[in-house]
């Protein structure tokens, strides 16, 4: 199989080839992006046998790169557990009592699966222990893709009131401030 059979088999069955918005690959100029089909360390293999030093490192959650002995030891333990349950874990207790325990001030965690849910939650204890509605975001940046991160995408977005992805409702980006990054005169102004 080809990365070329592979993008033209993917686009038919999952939006934009993809089962991700940050791998939306129609955003860098077209082309035929490669499938990952091993990896190991810091490198990574296509479906062709190309190998490639993998920068991404699955956006940092891949601290030790990809098949780590000590990683794939410990995943094979727990899938031997069960792969996945409706109910609280021992593992997620422990987990959370050695980042409480090694992080300071850190009292309690929420784990969750991706980036996005970390935002989402993030802007719920922030709403609720604020009391305020707005949320702010940075022009050309990712945040997530739960409504109100999407609400983003330049100025226009929050003026007339148009979100930057279809679905995206109008009271998603009416409670959304988009402004630009690391402007802090800027972003003091708007916020104010």
């Amino acid at each position: 199989v080809t990365n070329q059979e592979l993008w033209e088999r993917a686009r038919r069955v999952a939006p934009g080839g993809v089962n991700s918005p940050v791998r939306a690959f129609k955003a860098v100029g077209g082309g035929t992006p490669y499938f990952a089909a091993k990896g190991e360390g810091a490198y990574v293999w296509d479906v062709e046998g190309h190998r490639y030093i993998d920068y991404v490192q699955s956006y940092g959650a891949s601290i030790l790169g990809h098949a780590h002995p000590k990683v794939v030891e410990a995943a094979q333990k727990a899938a031997e557990l069960g792969t996945t349950f409706g109910a609280p874990t021992p593992g997620e207790v422990e987990l959370a009592e050695e980042i409480c325990e090694r992080v300071p001030g850190c009292e309690q965690v929420r784990l969750v699966s991706s980036g996005t849910e970390a935002a989402m939650s993030a802007v719920r204890l922030a709403r609720a222990a604020t009391g305020r509605e707005l949320l702010v975001v940075f022009a050309g940046c990712y945040h997530g893709h739960s409504d109100a991160l999407l609400a983003a995408g330049g100025s226009g977005m929050a003026t007339l009131g148009v979100p930057a992805s279809a679905g995206v409702t109008k009271a998603a980006v009416a409670s959304t401030l988009v402004t630009t990054y690391n402007q802090v005169p800027e972003l003091t102004t708007e916020v104010a």
